[in-house]
């Protein structure tokens, strides 16, 4: 983000400029801060190149001059004033906001103040597709055995392929599935440890330190290398904002950050689901998973907010329910999430791509034709391949059947076989 801070003495400029300087090296790598100074009378040549325009409170009434300058830009960028204390107080912030200020503050205020601010603006820019911001996808699944950590290493193998850096985070703290089957293992892990122990910052150099690369692109963030810190990482509500932490800096040195969630619900995972922008729920076909899905989402649903954000990937498993439909439609009646969630389509069987653990390869990479487009399709319907558009996947999804409810079905919900999604 383009920081241009505007006063009319170099004095003037550096003192608010100290402001920044108070900002954790976090935060500065987060926001992505790029920050020039400059005079009233250098502004007009520098202008048009700022995201936000920082207008110092030596300008005094000048300012607002300065303020109309800026809105006639195109594109127009953000502005943030500050003013004396005394001229605060006397409503100098009603002025600028007709001017078109986004905020005022008083030269006295909490550089906090400004520094939420400067996120706020960050966190619309990326909505707009302004600045770079990783996709997070955090892979969960309602019992265990249905493949989410299989879909993990596939989808990230998928994105590697296509030339998206990606992150592969491993939270399963007790069985570490994710980073066995990669053989992915190293001193990396203490870095973690260190993050959870408030050891070391968590920052864009220490994440470089803590990854494992598998691949030109694919790296691998395994879980803390001492129990008690893998505990704390997923147990402890105080590890909500180590998680967020962890997550925003892979974000921002990542095109794709893929977290294994391995099924666990709690103070972590719960803040990443509630900040990731897909959440992928990975269930199978049977009886159990689908009364599972059922259970999982009357919790989930409440923590991610917008249904917009879940989707279902079924990976067939014993084909007792023999469509994606034939769930949705026993789902759909309780839940209610609309048809966007359930629009990819069934993985299809592979048991000779299952045995991917340890090879060195993924479900991606090990599997037949039909295997590898149903996951390039999956990841481009989620946005994890970066621009173009996303391939129609209305044949693919096509090829998972519909029909009626089977009678197990419907002895269980007690619902009208003719309640089936086509």
């Amino acid at each position: 983000m383009k920081l241009l801070i505007v006063d009319k003495t170099t004095e003037a400029q550096a003192r608010c400029a100290k402001r920044i300087e108070s900002f954790s090296r976090g935060d500065l790598e987060m926001l992505d801060l790029k920050v020039k100074l400059v005079s009233d009378k250098d502004f007009a040549d520098r202008a048009a190149d700022a995201d936000v325009v920082v207008i110092g409170s030596g300008m005094g009434e000048a300012g607002l001059a300065l303020a109309h300058q800026a809105n006639a830009l195109s594109p127009r960028p953000q502005l943030i004033m500050f003013v004396t204390d005394d001229a605060y107080g006397g409503g100098a912030f009603r002025l600028a906001h007709s001017a078109g200020v986004r905020k005022v503050f008083p030269e006295g205020g909490s550089p906090l103040d400004f520094l939420q601010e400067l996120v706020a603006i960050n966190t619309e820019f990326r909505r707009e597709g302004r600045t770079h911001e990783g996709k997070v996808v955090v892979v969960a699944h309602a019992k265990g055995g249905v493949g989410a950590t299989s879909v993990a290493a596939a989808l990230a193998d998928v994105c590697g392929q296509f030339g998206r850096r990606t992150l592969l985070w491993d939270l399963d703290v007790e069985t570490r599935d994710l980073s066995r089957a990669l053989k992915v293992s190293g001193d990396e892990a203490r870095v973690i440890s260190s993050w959870v122990s408030g050891d070391q910052e968590i920052n864009r150099d220490t994440l470089r330190t803590a990854v494992i690369p598998i691949s030109n692109d694919v790296a691998v963030l395994t879980t803390p290398d001492r129990l008690a810190e893998s505990m704390d990482l997923v147990c402890h509500t105080e590890s909500m904002a180590i998680a967020q932490r962890i997550a925003e800096v892979a974000r921002a040195d990542n095109d794709v950050v893929i977290i294994d969630s391995a099924g666990r619900l709690g103070p972590a995972t719960g803040a990443l689901i509630r900040n990731a922008d897909v959440v992928l729920v990975v269930i199978d076909d049977s009886v159990l998973g689908v009364t599972a899905v059922d259970l999982f989402l009357s919790f989930v649903k409440s923590v991610v907010g917008s249904p917009e954000r879940i989707c279902f990937l079924v990976n067939p498993t014993t084909g007792t329910v023999s469509s994606v439909g034939q769930i949705a439609a026993e789902l759909e009646s309780g839940h209610q999430l609309g048809d966007r969630p359930w629009r990819l389509a069934a993985l299809p069987r592979d048991p000779k791509a299952a045995l991917w653990p340890g090879s060195g390869k993924t479900l991606y990479s090990m599997g037949a034709k039909g295997m590898r487009q149903s996951f390039e399709l999956a990841a481009k319907e989620l946005g994890l391949l970066g621009g173009g558009e996303v391939e129609e996947i209305a044949t693919a999804q096509g090829s998972n059947g519909g029909g009626a409810l089977p009678k197990w079905f419907q002895r269980i919900f007690g619902r009208r076989s003719d309640s089936a999604m086509e």
